[in-house]
């Protein structure tokens, strides 16, 4: 049997911390919203770069989790534009196509996917929670 531990409920009275994740795949957006819901964050999903942009001129969100390879815009160049215009927000790399070594001036983490669902939630609370 698999638990999962949540590490970031907020406690009463604290503000609940919102996550946008995009990535093209529906089953890893279904995935990190269960884990990232159960660890206490309010999540919003998208499944490509264009309507994660729509949705935040919509909506303010703390973080977002982008894939990098991802049809028609990549994910890189997403996160460009999300610090370009909410320079704020946080914006988290999660992608098979990365190592997570890389860096670069408009994204604040590099986690690769690799890693599992548990440590993209660890990695949030560490830079949400701080």
């Amino acid at each position: 049997m698999c638990a999962i531990a949540p590490t970031t409920i907020p406690k009463p009275g604290q503000v609940r911390r919102s996550i946008l994740c995009v990535d093209d795949s529906q089953e890893m957006l279904e995935i990190c919203q269960s884990i990232l819901n159960a660890a206490g964050y309010q999540v919003f999903t998208a499944s490509c770069g264009e309507e994660a942009l729509e949705l935040l001129e919509r909506r303010s969100v703390d973080c977002c989790v982008v894939d990098n390879a991802m049809p028609g815009m990549s994910g890189i160049d997403l996160a460009r534009r999300i610090k370009s215009s909410a320079a704020g927000v946080l914006v988290v790399i999660y992608s098979g196509t990365l190592s997570g070594n890389e860096s670069f001036p408009f994204v604040d983490a590099c986690l690769y996917k690799g890693q599992g669902p548990l440590a993209l939630r660890d990695l949030l609370g560490s830079m949400l929670h701080k």
